[in-house]
């Protein structure tokens, strides 16, 4: 990978990073602050040797450095405070790469009509856990190594400005040295990640065709071709070690050889005045103890790991693009109506394999823009699979679906126009302020407050806290219908115009369904709700009664008068308590 590949790395860490600035800037603000314990060691190990052991008062050299002590013990509280704001950086930040690559990889399976493939898989768990791994490390060691430099260049500056002429210009030409390996290391990490990807490629078609490999006797074909993948993995493995040997060399060249310039011209600089011998201990002090470890880390560890992270980044972002946060991005809605979509089903046939008989057949219907549609059925009648269609997850196997004049699945403009709340719903370990502001990113917290109230999640809040209170991962220690919701606030604040509901209230009591269906009402736009109350029809402007791979609408009383079917499920349905 060259300049381009990593210049496309460092955009999907930076749209990556963009919304956990306040972490950031918390871990920054910690590791400012390390950097005043290690300026303060040079000069205290410099005062102890002489105005104290030197000078013959071990008392007050013992003094000086039990502020040596205080500033360690400073250091490691500092150190210590890190891992909170540390987490709510990586953990997004890994969430969201695995949200793109899963997105792309369902994209394309769906594009393509085939099962997701092996190199979604490698994506999704191996690469972005890789990049979470190496972000991580970074952070930590920018907080303990390169704010402890920035300390030791300026305690080296203020104790013994001569040395810093003398010693400066080695770590200043590793640096130069090390940089020169960069280019071909993102090159080799790219045929790296290539090669592993083809690898489990590879393996995804053999493994999942083995039954066909054994029947036709190809094994000797299909293990030849492994070993292929397999050798080519290797030798893409071997050329990154080579590449990593050589950069080792680097950080010597930066310290070792100062401090032993240093200590070699330690009697010349002691006779001509220039340095006391405390003064040259401070100052190797600071090379040993600050500018050596982050050196190392720049040159060892942190370079290879900003080459890791922008190489597999690159990658993410070429086969995962970062999905924009909605209300980031202008995608236009191809309706022609001035972003008022309607819904456009023409003899819609669909079953779920080549052979299966159909669960819709010959389905045509028309929702304009603003309806408020109630889709009922008995079980199996295939009500979820028409949610899936209108969605775009699900595409016709004859006829069309038109959301706004464009196909459901056209990913353009797909999440402008649409939002679909499914059943189980989903909610993500974080604050309560992110799960309600996923996709409306410029929510301030009265807008999120206000959509918190009109879907009863007071309660909620209070225990959890409020906007900032922790939610866990999966929603642990929320009843199912609590995160129904979230989910349904999260999506009443979406700037989708058409909200699919596909059971998503039915962990809830009717008292409650009746309000979240009143709050989407009352939103504006178009609701299409798939019913599972009597409540839920009755509410609705028009009723789809789903039966037999076709569909007939019209009012609650029009079904009960024609509709035979739509009697028997009104029948079965138990009358709604009073609100």
């Amino acid at each position: 990978m060259s300049a381009p590949a990593s210049a496309s790395g460092a955009r999907v860490l930076v749209a990556r990073l963009r919304p956990q600035r306040r972490a950031l800037l918390a871990v920054a603000g910690l590791s400012a602050l390390l950097a005043a314990p290690t300026a303060a060691s040079g000069y205290t190990v410099a005062r102890a040797l002489d105005g104290g052991f030197l000078a013959g008062r071990p008392g007050t050299g013992l003094a000086w450095l039990a502020v040596l002590a205080l500033a360690g013990a400073a250091g490691a509280v500092l150190t210590r405070a890190l891992y909170r704001p540390l987490a709510a950086v990586v953990e997004p930040f890994r969430d969201g790469l695995v949200a793109d690559a899963v997105r792309a990889g369902l994209g394309r399976a769906v594009e393509d009509g085939t099962p997701l493939a092996g190199a979604t898989a490698t994506q999704a768990t191996e690469e972005v856990e890789t990049a979470r791994r190496t972000l991580a490390a970074l952070l930590r060691g920018v907080h303990g190594t390169v704010s402890a430099a920035a300390g030791a260049v300026a305690g080296l500056a203020l104790l013994a400005p001569q040395a810093v002429a003398v010693v400066l210009p080695f770590p200043l030409a590793a640096v130069l040295a090390y940089r020169g390996t960069v280019r071909t290391a993102l090159a080799r990490q790219r045929r790296r990640l290539l090669a592993d990807e083809d690898l489990a490629e590879q393996a995804s078609r053999v493994f999942g065709g083995r039954r066909d490999i054994a029947s036709c006797a190809a094994e000797p074909g299909a293990a030849r071709a492994m070993r292929a993948g397999i050798e080519a993995s290797a030798a893409a493995e071997l050329a990154v070690a080579r590449n990593r040997a050589l950069r080792a060399l680097t950080p010597g060249l930066g310290i070792e050889v100062p401090v032993v310039l240093l200590f070699a011209l330690a009697p010349w600089l002691a006779a001509s005045g220039r340095l006391s011998a405390g003064e040259v201990a401070g100052a190797a002090v600071y090379l040993a103890a600050g500018l050596g470890p982050a050196l190392y880390f720049l040159l060892q560890g942190g370079g290879g790991w900003v080459v890791d992270l922008l190489g597999v980044l690159g990658r993410l972002g070429e086969v995962a693009p970062v999905a924009a946060p909605p209300g980031e991005a202008e995608l236009p809605v191809p309706d022609g109506s001035g972003g008022r979509p309607s819904i456009v089903l023409r003899d819609v046939r669909f079953s779920y394999g080549p052979d299966a008989a159909p669960v819709l057949d010959g389905v045509s219907e028309e929702i304009p823009f603003g309806g408020h549609v109630a889709v009922v059925g008995p079980s199996g009648a295939g009500k979820s699979t028409l949610a899936a269609l209108l969605c775009g997850i699900h595409r016709p196997l004859s006829g069309t679906v038109a959301v706004g004049g464009a196909e459901p699945a056209d990913g353009a403009g797909r999440g402008r126009r649409l939002a679909l709340v499914p059943q189980e719903a989903y909610v993500f370990a974080g604050t309560v302020r992110e799960n309600l502001a996923y996709l409306a990113p410029a929510a301030d917290d009265a807008t999120l407050l206000d959509a918190a109230a009109r879907f009863g999640l007071d309660g909620v809040l209070e225990r959890l806290g409020g906007l900032d209170g922790a939610v866990p991962a999966g929603g642990a220690g929320l009843s199912a219908g609590e995160r129904q919701l979230l989910a349904l606030a999260r999506t009443y604040l979406a700037p989708a115009p058409i909200v699919v509901l596909d059971e998503a209230t039915c962990h809830l009591d009717p008292v409650a369904e009746r309000r979240a269906e009143e709050a989407f009402a009352r939103r504006g736009g178009t609701l299409v709700v798939i019913a599972h109350r009597l409540s839920s029809a009755l509410h609705a402007d028009r009723i789809l009664l789903v039966d037999g791979g076709r569909t007939v609408s019209g009012s609650h009383a029009d079904l009960l008068a024609a509709s035979p079917r739509y009697r028997e499920l009104a029948g079965h349905w138990e009358p709604d308590p009073p609100a």
